[in-house]
């Protein structure tokens, strides 16, 4: 059931630079009958904007593949902090941004630059700084972000942490502050990533997405989220696993588990949004990110309610029918308001990026949900 917070986030040549890189990270071959996506039943009562994604490949920048949103609310409308690869799409470096807007649709770059750069040579974040996730906490910014070194996707990732007095100017730790433990078969043995902090009970809870070997069958690893509180913003307590996949995504269909948590707050629950995995070992790119979903706990940590039904999965839209990933939300007072990123196949999209550097099959789209109604499922 769905749990709103009033029921009880040009040749051959250029065309390999420009795709390349990409490919790791979206390539796939649709197969609508043997999709696992397909029978996964999906909410009704969400409207998604006509114009999706409202912040496309190409807006703002050359090559901007924009993704990762996470949204607050400002003194004049809203503030986006999300991330884009600085030259072709999925290859380093991978840098933070922010965005303003009076709306949540109409976006525009504040500041037009980078808000950090990556770590120096041997640093656990020498190549990539994505999946920001940024809090206001007794008067100072936090943002959490995943950080990837010299192996890239392969590496183990590690979450970093960096402050900010006005929410523009950044300061980073040299040190993570959370690290896989490098025991495979741990929960969170082989990474941890993709943080999303809410403040909660005058604390900072940090969930966050662990990998870890699965055992028996099924896909490879288990993607589970974890948690871990600070009462500083720095200083966090041992992590511990709080939300794994139910049976709305069995891993004998090749769900892998939960990735990029989103927290919000409202009445005293939390609410977490997420992503799901899917593993599939025939497709070229393997994993893909194919769902939204949402459950709500009473203290954030037990008992989770998970909705019966997915937000939305890849194949509600075109510009999503690779993947659907990174939803970010705000309860406002009469809706759900929800950000989230996704991209199409890439033959799909590789024309238009290679005739213009732009394509609207890529980018962030944006959601709502009137908060008082229940959807059914489809």
């Amino acid at each position: 059931m769905f749990s709103p917070c009033r029921a009880t986030r040009k040749g051959r040549l250029l065309l390999c630079f420009l795709l390349l890189p990409f490919l790791p990270w979206t390539v796939a071959t649709a197969a609508v009958d043997s999709d696992p996506i397909t029978a996964v039943p999906v909410q009704d009562g969400w409207s998604f904007n006509t114009g999706n994604p409202v912040i496309s490949f190409g807006d703002f920048r050359p090559l901007g593949s924009w993704n990762d949103p996470c949204v607050l609310r400002g003194p004049s409308g809203y503030i986006m902090y999300l991330t884009t690869s600085m030259g072709a799409s999925g290859s380093p470096p991978v840098l933070p941004f922010r965005a303003v807007s009076e709306d949540g649709l109409k976006w525009r770059l504040e500041p037009s630059t980078p808000l950090m750069a990556t770590g120096k040579a041997g640093a656990f974040d020498s190549t990539k700084v994505e999946t920001p996730s940024v809090v206001l906490f007794e008067g100072v910014y936090h943002m959490y972000y995943t950080g990837v070194g010299a192996e890239d996707m392969s590496g183990p990732m590690s979450i970093g942490h960096a402050t900010s007095s006005d929410g523009v100017h950044w300061r980073k730790d040299a040190e993570p502050i959370l690290s896989p433990t490098g025991r495979m078969s741990d929960w969170n043995g082989i990474q941890v990533a993709e943080p999303g902090a809410v403040v909660y009970r005058d604390r900072i809870y940090l969930y966050f997405t662990s990998v870890g070997l699965r055992g028996g069958n099924g896909p490879p690893v288990k993607r589970v989220i974890g948690l871990a509180t600070s009462d500083d913003g720095m200083q966090f307590s041992p992590p511990e696993a709080v939300l794994e996949q139910n049976v709305l995504y069995p891993p004998s269909k090749g769900f892998d588990g939960y990735s990029t948590p989103s927290a919000t707050v409202c009445e005293g629950r939390i609410h977490l949004y997420f992503d799901v995995g899917l593993w599939d070992e025939q497709k070229e790119r393997k994993w893909s990110q194919v769902a939204l979903h949402h459950a709500v706990s009473e203290d954030g940590r037990n008992n989770w309610i998970q909705d019966g039904a997915a937000i939305v999965t890849r194949n509600q839209a075109a510009w999503t029918r690779m993947e659907v990933r990174s939803p970010n939300v705000l309860f406002e007072d009469d809706r759900v308001m929800l950000w989230f990123a996704g991209n199409a196949l890439v033959e799909d999209i590789k024309d238009a990026i290679l005739t213009t550097g732009k394509t609207r099959l890529f980018g962030i789209g944006f959601g709502a949900h009137p908060m008082d109604s229940t959807p059914r499922h489809r």
